[in-house]
């Protein structure tokens, strides 16, 4: 058996995330992968979780062949820890499906497009990031993204000290401009806890008056395909111009440099490139052009987006045109596909390949 891409990335997959769920893994891999690494014993079902983890000997397997893997450091098995890492893997896995490089060890893999998990950092003595919240750091072109899972029931965070790690821990990275992304199962279930009415007591305050209060700005993010081509949307440089002037061709008019809430003006009113869901800035877009006197605003988004969420929030509530961006337009960005790891055979950098030979002194180990 010659080990493929697709086997391989799986099992790296499995070191980085340690738990992942297998409905999460559609899209990505597929059943005859699973079931060939599950046969020789390099993953294994929890049986409480259900989750996917790899076994001893996976693990052993990919040391014997990869350097920079994360520390093997011993699972605690307690349901919220569980539950923790089947939900950073669900937002590394929408990162690896937008092409972003996922097998990350260090913050200096930031300073080019890459996703980095900070518990990763566990096992390694002093802890950096502590009790963070911070589930996937992303660098998407020239913006740093802070990435919290978001869920009904989520708990409270101390947003403060989410910040100052997020800034302290990201210093040394040049030239971005830092944001967050609150990510869920989808769009609807991160929008059901940021609904919530204020209730801030104290310095514990729960992500509906996070979102509300954060200087910073905050995009919203489904773990799933539409929100894996929005992260590969935002990774493109410049993408809301170059997607507004793709979608309005001649009607497109700049935007005046006093409302950078606007990316142009569409019939004589404001045109909002809505893929990044940063609700807050559609919002401030709406709020500035009736303080004008203009129009209605118009805006255009992914398909998923405008049917799940800004259809429903702004067009049946009168606040604003909702537009979804034409094949041609997003064609502007380039390829745009979605990546899923091949069954051409694995190539280590060296030119070589694995295969099951290669784990056979692995076997007495068991798994």
């Amino acid at each position: 058996m010659l080990f493929s891409e697709q086997d391989i990335d799986l099992l790296r997959l499995l070191r980085w995330c340690r738990c992942i769920d297998p409905a999460d893994l559609a899209g990505t891999v597929d059943d005859t992968t699973l079931a060939n690494l599950i046969s020789i014993k390099l993953i294994r079902t929890h049986k409480a979780s259900r989750a996917l983890m790899l076994t001893a000997k996976g693990n052993r397997f990919l040391e014997a062949h990869f350097n920079g893997l994360p520390e093997n450091i011993p699972l605690a098995y307690k349901t919220a820890d569980t539950l923790r890492r089947i939900r950073v893997a669900k937002l590394t896995l929408t990162a690896y499906r937008a092409g972003l490089p996922v097998f990350t060890t260090g913050i200096d893999s930031l300073e080019a497009n890459a996703a980095f998990i900070p518990s990763v950092m566990r096992g390694r003595g002093a802890n950096p990031w502590s009790n963070s919240r911070i589930a996937l750091l992303l660098r998407l072109d020239g913006l740093l993204a802070a990435v919290h899972y978001v869920c009904p029931d989520i708990g409270n965070i101390l947003l403060t000290d989410e910040l100052n790690s997020f800034t302290n821990n990201t210093a040394a990275i040049p030239k971005v401009r830092h944001v967050m992304i609150f990510a869920g199962e989808s769009y609807q279930s991160v929008l059901r806890e940021l609904q919530h009415a204020p209730s801030m007591e104290g310095r514990l305050i729960s992500y509906a008056d996070a979102y509300r209060v954060c200087a910073l700005p905050v995009h919203l993010l489904s773990c799933d395909g539409t929100g894996a081509l929005q992260l590969r949307i935002m990774a493109q440089p410049d993408y809301r111009r170059r997607l507004t002037m793709a979608a309005l061709k001649n009607q497109f008019q700049p935007a005046p440099g006093e409302h950078p809430e606007w990316d142009a003006i569409f019939q004589g009113a404001p045109f909002v490139m809505a893929v990044d869901m940063d609700l807050r800035r559609i919002d401030t877009a709406i709020e500035s052009a009736r303080a004008e006197g203009l129009g209605q605003v118009s805006m255009a988004a992914l398909k998923e987006q405008a049917r799940t969420v800004l259809s429903r929030r702004y067009r049946e509530t009168g606040m604003a045109r909702v537009f979804t961006l034409s094949p041609d337009a997003l064609g502007a960005l380039g390829d745009l596909t979605l990546h899923t790891p091949s069954h051409k055979q694995f190539t280590t950098p060296e030119g070589g390949v694995i295969d099951a030979p290669l784990i056979q002194a692995h076997r007495k180990g068991g798994g």
